[in-house]
């Protein structure tokens, strides 16, 4: 069945801030048109709203607060009636231009991050549902957000320092943002009610690098950015800088002006972050990922610099842009497997580093210099003590025959005596009840295509076991606290050979001391409910009565106070 498209104009970034700064003639507010692409699906289609099968807009009038129709419709081409375009108006600001705009950018997120130069596989939402509902004119605040009750992605607008009106749902970088804090969601959701500083920056880390990644996508904005910089991604940029519209708009929490919501290149450690909340902890492992775009990208610059088999030298611009296009698919497969890789429960930077390098090592394994950049990073930034102890096993103990990895992956049963059997290699403490996960089956592409035209193929059983260790915990609540921890296995499924083994690494005295002062932090603010069960509101609660664990503490990104 042939692929379904639907053409849409979308904002390069966010209007009219960063194509004006590089320098692109004409500035303003640049659109890129783009295929929205439905594959495989008989029971799939565009519909007016916009909206498809996975992906909704639900609009609501901002004077009234009541649902509105489907401010955007699917026009047919007369060709092939099941594809077609949304078409724009011409107010950039209008009800359907913002939702085409939310909604393709949703689109293409969802798309990149289950390609398969990245995850190679399509995710199931955590709310367990079909349709992930994108909000595109939530009401009047300063915000976005990802709201797991609600299957939502809510964007509202704000008037700025300047007088001018913010549509959040018209920045591609919040869009993208916000669609990475659903999709980090549905692949490792144990985060989403985590108790640990490290693990709530997590989120925030990923969801930033997912709005890099979708702004490297745009070939405009990296010409442009390459233009403005002569040829070198050091420094603030396009790519950097995260909201510019945003937070220009909106001053910083201590009053001073500031060119985006937040700034990837910086020079912090673990040290100089002592005791950050998570928005600002989170750019010091955004910035680890960073500095490893810059290497990929020099390397790849200067091989594209050479001559090539004819003898021509290209231009400067030329090879740079060449290098960053290939850069930015590198640096999509480095970071969005390692999250696939990520273990279930609480996790810590170095618990990234470490799911990262096994997941690189897993599809590269000759290419080793940009893990050891990457690991130094982890060890320059103070996050480790040593590269070593990024490093990962690969036990062949945990492998199995090539005709047990499907029974591995469908039977529930099959996977429960397997890690039984494995509990030490593992790190399951003895009597220890456990849980195995649905069992994923991924198939990604590990290098470049070849004569034939056809890249290379690696498909891949991801096995995640998670259980819960316990802990004595501070303040007001006291008690206890459950801390859920876990371990990922990953096998090459035509062999059943073990790729990878990655365990979490949360129960040492610094993460305890780092909860402790979190929840010591949420009492003080009147920021936790600590009744047990209740709808929590704004605020983040306790898992129950008998466990001082947190509940809801994705809620911190976007509480007021503690959204940065």
């Amino acid at each position: 069945m042939a692929d379904v498209v639907a053409e849409v104009d979308l904002l390069v970034q966010d209007g009219s801030l960063a194509l004006a700064e590089t320098g692109v003639p004409g500035g303003g507010a640049v659109k890129e048109t783009k295929e929205l692409r439905l594959s495989g699906d008989v029971n799939d289609r565009f519909l007016d709203g916009p909206a498809c099968r996975r992906i909704a807009i639900v609009d609501f009038e901002p004077a009234t607060g009541l649902p509105s129709s489907p401010p955007a419709t699917f026009t047919p081409f007369t060709s092939n009636p099941r594809s077609g375009k949304y078409v724009a108006d011409g107010d950039e600001t209008s009800a359907t231009n913002i939702a085409i705009n939310a909604f393709g950018t949703v689109f293409q997120t969802v798309r990149m991050f289950e390609g398969r130069d990245a995850l190679g596989r399509r995710v199931d939402w955590a709310f367990g549902s079909e349709q992930l509902l994108v909000v595109p004119r939530a009401g009047e605040w300063a915000n976005a957000f990802y709201e797991r009750a609600t299957r939502s992605l809510q964007f509202f607008s704000f008037v700025g320092e300047s007088g001018a009106r913010v549509h959040t749902a018209l920045s591609r970088d919040i869009v993208a943002h916000e669609c990475g804090h659903a999709l980090l969601d549905a692949v490792a959701p144990s985060l989403y009610d985590s108790s640990t500083p490290q693990s709530v920056a997590i989120h925030e880390s990923v969801a930033d690098l997912v709005a890099v990644i979708m702004a490297l996508d745009s070939r405009r904005l990296r010409e442009a950015v390459l233009a403005r910089s002569d040829n070198v991604l050091a420094g603030a940029n396009a790519f950097t800088a995260i909201a510019e519209e945003f937070g220009m708009a909106r001053p910083g929490a201590d009053g001073i002006a500031r060119h985006a919501l937040r700034e990837l290149e910086n020079d912090e450690t673990l040290e100089t972050l002592s005791g950050a909340r998570p928005h600002i902890l989170s750019t010091l492992l955004s910035a680890i990922f960073y500095d490893t775009l810059n290497v990929v990208f020099a390397k790849l610059f200067q091989e594209a610099k050479l001559p090539d088999a004819n003898g021509v030298t290209p231009t400067p611009a030329a090879a740079a842009n060449k290098a960053l296009g290939t850069a930015q698919i590198v640096f999509r497969r480095f970071l969005l497997r390692g999250i696939d890789y990520l273990p279930p429960g609480e996790l810590s930077f170095a618990d990234v580093g470490r799911a990262t390098l096994a997941a690189d090592r897993a599809a590269r394994p000759a290419a080793s210099e940009v893990r050891e950049n990457f690991s130094h990073q982890f060890v320059k930034r103070l996050v480790v003590a040593t590269a070593q102890e990024l490093e990962s096993p690969q036990p062949q103990s945990l492998a199995v025959p090539p005709d047990q990895v499907s029974s591995l992956h469908d039977s529930d049963w099959a996977a429960y005596q397997y890690a039984t059997r494995h509990r030490s290699t593992l790190g399951l403490p003895d009597g220890v009840s456990f849980t195995v996960l649905p069992r994923v089956d991924s198939t990604k592409v590990i290098g470049a295509k070849g004569d034939d035209g056809v890249a290379p193929i690696q498909r891949e059983l991801i096995v995640k076991i998670a259980w819960n260790d316990t802990e004595d915990s501070t303040g007001t609540v006291g008690g206890m606290r459950v801390v859920p921890t876990g371990a990922t296995v990953v096998l090459k499924w035509d062999t059943g050979e073990c790729l990878a083994l990655v365990r979490s690494d949360v129960t040492g005295v610094e993460h305890r001391r780092d909860r402790d002062r979190l929840l010591a932090q949420l009492e003080e603010d009147g920021a936790l409910a600590t009744h047990d069960g209740a709808d929590v509101g704004e605020s983040v609660g306790l898992r129950s009565d008998g466990d001082s664990g947190l509940r809801a503490s994705h809620r911190l990104l976007h509480l007021a106070g503690w959204d940065g």
